[in-house]
């Protein structure tokens, strides 16, 4: 049989809008995370997006490392201070084929 459980709007509200986590509060609470956004949507919270936000980039510095100078995507990203992947996705966003791999 599930437990019913009584958590606090007030202590949950401050939480979350400090940041903390609906994950993280699952785990304060011993329950689900859905759990807590259900009760935090109840206690009026409107929830943040899980989603990231896109990183705006150069595209013309992008394309002047990746075209002209052939950099490796580890050295793009981290003269760009972003991770690897997002490299590819900027790469497949500007419709640039891959680069074929050296033999």
């Amino acid at each position: 049989m599930p437990r019913r459980l009584s958590l606090p709007c007030d202590r949950l509200r401050v939480l979350y809008e400090e940041g903390a986590t609906t994950t993280a509060l699952a785990r304060l609470y011993r329950c689900n995370p859905a759990t807590i956004a259900r009760y935090l949507r109840q206690c009026g919270v409107v929830l943040r997006s899980g989603r990231f936000t896109a990183k705006p980039f150069d595209e013309a510095l992008f394309r002047r490392l990746y075209l002209e100078e052939r950099l490796p995507l580890a050295r793009i990203a981290a003269a760009l201070n972003v991770s690897v992947s997002t490299v590819g996705n900027w790469r497949r966003r500007l419709g640039i084929p891959p680069r074929r791999r050296r033999a």
